[in-house]
């Protein structure tokens, strides 16, 4: 019976009652220490654990310093595929796709090298224009222009006047510069209709002939560069004109306008909808306004400009390197006319290409490739003659178009 009535003692503190038998402070003490075990036991693993994240956090830093650092100096074909285009053709990067061009038509490739629209045509002498993931071919003194995208056919246009310039939206609106003897015309027209919606006239006399001109990304903005001569010297014109409710309310949609004595401006260049950047023989403008563009920068330039790459955010003017050792020298400005890189290179390039992973110049046998930082990461021979470079999503992984393949490289 002395054992049964232990077991039901047991039980009758297991279930939180008091043992007659045993005092309160036995209990106390065993608390404490118990206690203190835990406390022990809680802080050893807090240690442990942040020992741990230490050292993956020494880890990861290292390994980002090396990845920063890193120079790749090869490369590896991973996915190779085989295209067939004519000779003498012409390819560019449309978005990710292959756009591809010549006197008799024009077709659009993706990455694996099949064919996703393609479109025949006659020109003689054919130019291309873009804007984002459209493209607009037209024929230099003719008067036929075509618009498509990376999806397909967004319509043509026909003119009345040989076709001097023109260029493109992304929504597929086509300014052109069309000749008609005494008078330059410049009209605007919906390529998925063929119809022409504004015009207005420029004369010699008057604003100037134009030499460059360029469209904002939803259409609705035109600026004209001009030149004349007057008093026996050159003087060019900068014209803005608003196609939009706004511009109705002005003379020929004419909303603002600026003149530079003693220049040419044969660039001038919609970053986005309401930014503009031109280019003259001896400086660099910037305009902001999605209304009424007013100058917001003019820097004078003293060195001669080789080349002028841009894309919807930056703007790359390539000058000799005479003062340094290596032959060029490429300056990169933002959208708001802050210079963010500069970078000295010998390769005699064909292209020169700003994106996310880096600043890519290349010709057909050989590359170099810069971070955003300026740092060399890579510096190669490609083995076979490049027609095109394809940027990827980062450094090391690119697509290189040959004449027979298309290649997904990854740099080593």
């Amino acid at each position: 019976m002395a054992e049964i009535k232990d077991f039901n003692r047991n039980q009758y503190l297991l279930k939180g009652g008091k043992d007659n038998n045993n005092n309160d402070k036995g209990n106390d003490s065993e608390k404490k220490s118990m206690d203190s075990v835990l406390a022990r036991y809680r802080q050893v693993k807090l240690y442990s654990v942040l020992t741990i994240l230490a050292l993956a956090a020494v880890v990861v830093v290292a390994s980002y310093i090396n990845y920063k650092n890193k120079l790749y100096i090869d490369y590896e074909v991973i996915q190779q595929s085989e295209w067939v285009r004519a000779s003498e053709s012409k390819s560019i990067n449309l978005s990710g796709a292959l756009f591809t061009y010549s006197n008799d038509g024009m077709n659009c490739t993706d990455l694996k090298g099949k064919t996703i629209w393609n479109q025949t045509y006659e020109m003689q002498n054919p130019e291309i224009r873009t804007s984002g993931k459209t493209v607009a071919v037209g024929d230099y003194n003719g008067r036929k222009i075509y618009v498509a995208n990376t999806q397909g056919m967004i319509g043509s246009v026909e003119t009345t006047m040989p076709i001097r310039d023109f260029c493109v939206s992304s929504n597929g609106v086509v300014a052109a510069v069309l000749d008609d003897s005494t008078v330059t015309w410049v009209y605007l027209y919906n390529a998925a209709t063929g119809e022409a919606f504004a015009d207005f006239k420029t004369r010699m006399s008057n604003s100037g002939y134009p030499i460059a001109i360029g469209i904002s990304n939803d259409g609705s903005l035109v600026a004209v560069s001009y030149i004349k001569v007057e008093k026996g010297k050159m003087v060019s014109n900068i014209g803005f004109y608003n196609f939009s409710a706004v511009g109705q309310n002005y003379t020929d949609n004419f909303v603002s306008g600026y003149v530079y004595p003693e220049a040419v401006i044969p660039i001038v260049n919609f970053m986005g909808s309401d930014t503009v950047f031109a280019v003259a023989d001896n400086r660099r403008m910037f305009f902001k306004g999605r209304q009424k563009p007013e100058s917001v920068s003019e820097t004078m330039i003293s060195e001669e400009i080789q080349s002028v790459f841009y894309n919807q955010d930056y703007v790359g003017l390539v000058f000799y390197n005479t003062a340094a050792e290596t032959m060029y020298r490429i300056e990169i400005y933002d959208t708001n006319d802050k210079k963010v890189s500069e970078i000295a290179f010998d390769l005699e390039y064909k292209d020169i290409i700003f994106d996310t992973s880096g600043i890519i110049i290349y010709n057909d046998s050989e590359c170099l490739i810069y971070d955003w930082n300026d740092r060399l990461k890579y510096h190669g021979i490609f083995e076979e003659r490049v027609i095109c470079f394809i940027p990827g999503r980062d450094i090391s992984r690119h697509t290189i178009v040959t004449e027979d393949s298309i290649q997904t490289i990854q740099l080593q």
